[in-house]
């Protein structure tokens, strides 16, 4: 009991010698707690999102190398078809086979014209497609790791108020996390 008694009159002691209302009382301490602990979940949920964003750079920038390969190599076989065609006129400009050499050079030439441009023109489409997604994506880790950041620096000046017993500790530790909020909200709805 006497043990009681002396934790009440320390309690007085400093709300008499304190600076009334920037002090944290006992249970604005627990709801500090509780700020901290809701910004650590916070916290977690910022860091997942910014794993997540980096996981889809990387998959967005092998998408686009893998179409970057196949537009190479499409225009490969562009060049190979084209030369096979001068070849074939070549050809036929000098030798009784002379129809029969031009049928083919005027097979290469709709083939280059129907399969394998209108090809170069979807793998275009494609890379730009993925690297849009890679630009997004980077962008969104970019909100995100500010966010934990943001959220970390919350955790700290809160945790830093329960000891210091400092209203205004707290108060600029929900401001820093609520910036870390905004954040992880504008990098979901960019």
């Amino acid at each position: 009991m006497e043990a009681h008694k002396s934790y009440e009159r320390f309690e007085q002691g400093h709300q008499i010698a304190g600076d009334g209302g920037g002090r944290l009382e006992s249970h604005d301490g627990r709801n500090a707690a509780m700020v901290v602990g809701l910004m650590a979940a916070l916290l977690a949920v910022a860091v997942f999102l910014s794993n997540e964003a980096v996981k889809e750079v990387i998959t967005a920038e092998t998408h686009r190398a893998d179409a970057s390969a196949r537009l190479e190599s499409d225009r490969v076989k562009v060049d190979v078809a084209n030369g096979d065609s001068v070849l074939l006129r070549t050809l036929a400009a000098g030798d009784s086979q002379q129809r029969l050499a031009a049928i083919q050079a005027n097979r290469h030439e709709a083939r280059v014209a129907h399969e394998l441009a209108p090809e170069d023109a979807r793998l275009n489409a494609e890379i730009e497609d993925h690297q849009h997604e890679a630009d997004h994506a980077n962008a969104q880790h970019v909100d995100y790791e500010l966010a934990a950041v943001s959220l970390q620096v919350g955790i700290v000046l809160a945790s830093v108020s329960i000891i210091a017993r400092r209203r205004w500790l707290l108060a600029a530790g929900g401001a820093v996390a609520t910036a870390g909020v905004l954040l992880i909200l504008a990098g979901l709805l960019v």
